[in-house]
């Protein structure tokens, strides 16, 4: 059975079950007059949602607004079959992302070069979605929800250059999908994910200052769950990226930068050690698959920007 949590006034939290893994993917429903979700999940994902959003009462014709953080498949692979269910939802995207909902082609065909083959499967089959259902989220755009609860956008570019942030007024909170990282509430554990071929490190601390001149009160993680401590969390990210580039200038310094992204694994696998046996499936995803993969997009940001000075 599908997992449902309200974790602020008048937003439920879903657990997607990414890749079938529990505590991995949140979509997120703000239950307001005109009714929301942040980001769709892969379309492997799709029937859990739709059941989720039947477990609050409501229908998917209920649906006004589907916004997209960013375009990775896992965020947005299953947006176009949801449509399918939502005949009066709009799709919210940066202009950067648009035209991969339209023709996700490009998408799938990187999603292929970092993570291989077995990666569409997981994620399943992409729909285009037609162009006069999507609307361009620009930094500082705003949907109004209701009286209380008004939407506003910021350009959020380090993870992926199509990332955007959206700050909720009812709570004071921010999803972030992947500006932050991931993170598992019950240990406070919090992992940058970096992917090639577009992290950009300078942009993303820049995004995390940004937010933290916002003072919320709660993060609404993409990969998982919420907090409460904003500030401490946007800081350990900040540092973490800070960290992750002294590995890989000691690495470099040694003429071996391979050993840089070797040492950030093993130490962010380290970190995970708490829940190597409660949450097995997730714990082999992070550690085999987003931690390695982080960490060569880290060094290769790191090699590319040597190449250019």
């Amino acid at each position: 059975m599908v997992d449902v949590q309200e974790v602020a006034a008048n937003i439920y939290m879903i657990d997607n079950q990414l890749y079938s893994i529990p505590k991995f993917g949140s979509t997120y429903l703000l239950n307001e007059d005109n009714k929301a979700l942040v980001d769709s999940g892969p379309t492997t994902s799709v029937n859990v949602v739709l059941e989720g959003i039947r477990k609050l009462g409501l229908k998917p014709e209920d649906i006004n607004h589907i916004i997209i953080t960013h375009v990775h498949l896992d965020h947005a692979g299953g947006a176009g079959v949801l449509l399918q269910y939502m005949p009066q939802a709009t799709i919210w995207v940066h202009s950067k992302g648009a035209r991969h909902l339209i023709n996700p082609k490009k998408l799938m065909s990187s999603l292929v070069e970092t993570q291989g083959e077995e990666a569409l499967v997981k994620n399943g089959k992409v729909m285009p979605i037609k162009k006069d259902r999507i609307q361009i989220a620009n930094d500082n755009t705003t949907i109004k929800l209701g009286n209380n609860q008004v939407l506003r956008f910021i350009d959020a570019p380090g993870h992926a250059p199509h990332q955007v942030c959206i700050y909720e007024n009812r709570n004071g909170g921010i999803f972030t999908g992947d500006a932050v990282g991931n993170y598992i509430d019950q240990n406070e554990i919090l992992i940058p994910i970096t992917p090639p071929p577009s992290f950009n490190a300078e942009q993303y601390i820049n995004t995390l200052y940004n937010l933290m001149k916002l003072n919320a009160n709660i993060i609404y993680f993409a990969h998982f769950s919420t907090s409460n401590k904003v500030q401490e969390n946007l800081k350990l990210a900040i540092n973490k990226i800070k960290n992750r580039h002294n590995i890989i200038t000691e690495a470099v310094a040694m003429n071996n930068p391979d050993n840089g992204a070797k040492n950030i694994t093993a130490r962010e696998t380290a970190e995970m050690e708490p829940v190597r046996e409660g949450m097995s499936s997730l714990y082999q995803y992070w550690t085999n698959v987003s931690i390695p993969m982080s960490a060569a997009g880290h060094v290769k940001y790191y090699q590319d920007r040597a190449k250019l000075n």
